[in-house]
C-alpha cells in the first residue's frame, strides 16, 4: 500500500512539473509507466504494493492471460467451497417452495455442485473482456492511445486485489460456521460501509459493496494503471475507470438479482 500512495504522489508532481490544467487548456501528457524488470511471478506481489512495475511491464507487453489463470482458480475454487452455503441458504426455504420442490432443488445442487466451478471462470472471462472492450472505447476517446490487450491485462491484474477479498470473504463464511447463517442477508459479507447497514435492499447491496476496502483498492489502482499505460493524468483516467466502476455495480446488481441474494 505504501509503494501504492507513493505512487498516487508522484502522480501529482509529474502534473505540476508539465503543467497540468484541470480546465483542458494547458499541457496534459501525463508520463510514462516506468519500465520495471520482471515479470508475470513478481507481478503477482507488485499488484499489491508496488503496482507501478506491474503498469510498465503491462505497456512492455506483459501478458493478460497469465494473471487470468490465477484469477479463474481462485473463483473455481471459491465457487466450489460456496456449494455447501448455496444448499445452506436454499434450505433456509425463503423463497416458500414446497417440500417435494426444496427437495429436488437440494439433489440437484448437491449433484451438480461441481458445475459451477467449471462455470464461474468463463463467466469471468466474458466480464473481464466485455467490460475492458468498453473501458478501451472510453480510454480512445480521452486519448490519443488505446490498446484493448493492455486494458485487459491491467483489469486482470488489477483483479487480483478483488481474487484476495473474495478468499477473505469465503473464509470469514465458514469461520464463523455456514450452519449459524439464519437468512440470505447473513450471507452477505462485506469489509465496508454494507457491514453497517441491516437489509439495504439489492440495488443499495451492490453499490456498498464496490466501495469495501478492497473494491476502492482495485479502482484506485485501475486509475492509476490507466494514467500510467496511456500517458494522461490521474484526474483524466477517472473517465474510463469511473466508466469501469457503474459497470461493476450494475453487474452485481443483476448478479444480486439472478442468485437471489441481497
Amino acid at each position: 500500500m505504501a509503494g501504492l500512495f507513493h505512487f498516487w504522489r508522484r502522480e501529482t508532481v509529474m502534473e505540476e512539473k508539465i503543467g497540468f490544467d484541470p480546465a483542458g487548456n494547458g499541457n496534459d501528457r501525463g508520463h510514462e509507466a516506468s519500465p520495471a524488470r520482471g515479470g508475470f511471478l513478481p507481478s503477482l506481489i507488485d499488484i499489491f504494493l508496488d503496482p507501478q512495475k506491474v503498469f510498465g511491464r503491462i505497456d512492455a507487453g506483459l501478458q493478460w492471460w497469465k494473471a487470468f489463470i490465477v484469477i479463474a482458480i481462485v473463483n473455481a475454487a471459491i465457487a466450489w467451497f460456496s456449494v455447501p452455503l448455496q444448499i445452506h441458504i436454499t434450505r433456509l426455504n425463503e423463497r416458500g417452495m414446497s417440500p417435494e420442490r426444496l427437495q429436488q432443488t437440494v439433489d440437484g445442487m448437491e449433484r451438480f455442485g461441481w458445475v459451477g466451478a467449471i462455470i464461474a471462470p468463463m463467466a469471468i472471462l466474458v466480464v473481464l473482456m466485455l467490460m475492458s472492450g468498453i473501458v478501451n472505447l472510453v480510454v480512445n476517446l480521452v486519448s490519443a492511445r488505446s490498446d484493448f490487450k493492455k486494458v485487459l491485462s491491467l483489469a486482470c491484474f488489477a483483479g487480483l486485489i478483488g481474487s484476495l477479498e473474495q478468499i477473505i470473504t469465503i473464509i470469514i463464511i465458514h469461520a464463523r460456521g455456514i450452519g449459524e447463517i439464519e437468512s440470505r442477508a447473513e450471507a452477505v459479507v462485506s469489509i465496508g460501509p454494507l457491514a453497517l447497514i441491516s437489509d439495504p435492499g439489492q440495488l443499495l447491496t451492490a453499490l456498498l459493496q464496490s466501495l469495501s476496502v478492497f473494491q476502492i483498492w482495485y479502482f484506485v489502482v485501475f486509475t492509476l494503471g490507466i494514467a500510467a499505460i496511456f500517458r494522461m493524468s490521474w484526474k483524466k483516467a477517472l473517465i474510463p475507470a469511473g466508466s469501469l466502476w457503474i459497470l461493476g455495480v450494475l453487474m452485481a446488481f443483476v448478479g444480486q438479482k439472478m442468485s437471489g441474494l441481497g
